[in-house]
């Protein structure tokens, strides 16, 4: 009877871990930071110069942590990638990424594994998604040292972008451990930046000073996202510091990039708990990719040729692109 109450009691323990796990996203989200909204009448506009670099933040949002927790760690800030300058678009046209594409993507990581996928899987479709961002345009040279002064208010503008993600190069990451990686190849396709041509530029901004505009994102006209840019959860100071951080960055140039997350609203709506039950598990990539062209390849939810997306962000205008082949 001992030994059957100890392992009864070993049970609930390692049950009520799992569900902390499991849940714990959802019991500890990061809270909008304390920021002062900057006005729209008090600075100007300037044409959005080419990029050095291109940096991008994810889970920057509550919202959007809640339906893509499976990257978020509570106590680690938001998580930090690169996207490839190729993936500035200018244009009206967003291609949809072929099974070429989307296989050279993973052979950039990875040759051998790309080869193996390529053998598996007859048929990969992208699962295309959509995030409406606030762009940040680096102004003049800032230092690492500059970032970890609490009252250093960083030199930047304010653009609108479209961070679009093949969310199918999530499911090709042979372990959970490489999913970052893999993701920001699915961020970083050709022509998967969508930017305005020009860059707001505050007449002077506090350290906490933020540009607070409605994000809105329309798919055929119809709305999928739409949230205040007040509600993520880091300033311009602490987005520059975690990227920096990151990548042991010993700083920025000016005309760096970064793109600073998105709310919620997105195509994946993968439930939480699966998610985060997959980085327990972490099955196979053929696996994952089994599960997500199985569930998912006919969501309307995704773009597909010929839809037309819009994104907007207040006083920085907006973003129109069609998808094509």
């Amino acid at each position: 009877m001992r030994a059957l109450a100890f392992i009864s009691i070993l049970l609930i323990l390692g049950l009520g871990s799992l569900g902390l796990y499991l849940f714990r996203p959802f019991l500890d989200y990061p809270k909008p930071a304390e920021l002062v909204c900057l006005d729209p009448s008090e600075g100007h506009f300037e044409p959005l110069r080419p990029p050095g670099q291109v940096y991008g933040l994810g889970l920057s949002y509550a919202g959007h942590i809640a339906e893509a927790p499976g990257l978020y760690n509570p106590g680690e800030g938001p998580l930090a990638f690169r996207k490839h300058v190729h993936s500035v678009n200018y244009s009206d046209e967003i291609v949809y990424p072929t099974r070429e594409v989307l296989l050279q993507a993973v052979r950039n990581l990875d040759p051998l594994h790309a080869e193996s996928l390529s053998e598996a899987f007859a048929e990969i479709p992208a699962l295309l998604d959509y995030e409406v961002e606030v762009g940040l345009q680096v102004l003049e040279d800032i230092s690492r040292s500059d970032l970890a002064r609490p009252e250093y208010s960083p030199p930047v503008g304010y653009f609108v972008a479209n961070d679009v993600t093949a969310r199918i190069l999530l499911g090709m990451a042979p372990e959970f451990s490489g999913t970052v990686a893999y993701l920001a190849e699915g961020k970083g396709l050709p022509g998967f930046l969508p930017v305005g041509d020009r860059v707001w530029v505050p007449t002077e901004a506090g350290p906490d000073s933020w540009l607070c505009v409605e994000l809105r994102t329309e798919v055929n006209g119809e709305v999928r996202q739409s949230a205040s840019s007040s509600d993520i959860v880091a300033g311009p100071r602490e987005v520059l510091a975690g990227i920096a951080d990151a990548f042991a960055l010993e700083g920025f140039s000016a005309g760096d990039w970064v793109i600073t997350g998105t709310p919620p609203g997105v195509a994946s709506q993968v439930p939480g708990w699966i998610q985060r039950g997959l980085s327990l598990v972490d099955p196979s990539a053929e696996t994952k990719l089994g599960f997500m062209i199985g569930g998912s390849a006919f969501d309307p939810a995704y773009l597909q040729p010929g839809d037309v997306v819009t994104v907007s962000a207040g006083v920085l205008g907006d973003k129109t692109s069609r998808i094509v082949r």
